[in-house]
């Protein structure tokens, strides 16, 4: 059963369209990889778009929502959230070793957390997953008069199956 290593958890608000950008930063939490802010990527999914070095999603939130990120480093596969919806499962490379949050659409650069794997030069299996919790309480109101969009990302070394 695999363990997780380390957690940790950053929220982004997305100012301009609808997607931002869990990808490879430097140590100054400049965007390094690709996806890289304004760069059009293949859409593999619906919601989601994928380059070496991270993911490009794409928010049905309404804009200025504020969208939480968990990031998860295992030791190895974790089992997936029967809750949560996958996105996407494959493989990233991460030449400086962290990733972090970035707007799709950014001229300047946001202070976001860096999330360190404390290995540089490797790949990492990876998986997005994401569940959108809304009012479902209050019929008479908005479903989104309550809306939280929550996405999961998690990393292990490639050697691991998962389950």
């Amino acid at each position: 059963m695999a363990v997780l290593l380390v957690s940790a958890l950053d929220s982004i608000v997305i100012h301009l369209g609808s997607e931002f950008l869990v990808t490879e930063v430097d140590d100054d939490g400049i965007p390094t990889g690709s996806p890289s802010p304004g760069e059009m990527l293949h859409r593999q999914q619906p919601m989601i778009s994928v380059g070496p070095n991270g993911v490009d999603i794409t928010s049905d939130s309404p804009r200025g929502s504020v969208i939480h990120v968990r990031y998860e480093f295992w030791d190895g596969a974790p089992q997936r959230h029967a809750a949560w919806t996958r996105l996407w499962e494959g493989e990233i490379y991460l030449s400086s070793g962290v990733i972090g949050l970035a707007q799709h659409f950014a001229e300047e650069w946001d202070d976001y957390l860096l999330f360190d794997t404390g290995v540089k030069d490797a790949s990492w299996s990876a998986r997005v997953q994401t569940r959108k919790l809304t009012n479902t309480e209050e019929p008479d109101f908005p479903t989104d008069v309550v809306c939280v969009e929550l996405y999961r990302v998690q990393l292990w070394p490639p050697t691991a199956k998962t389950r």
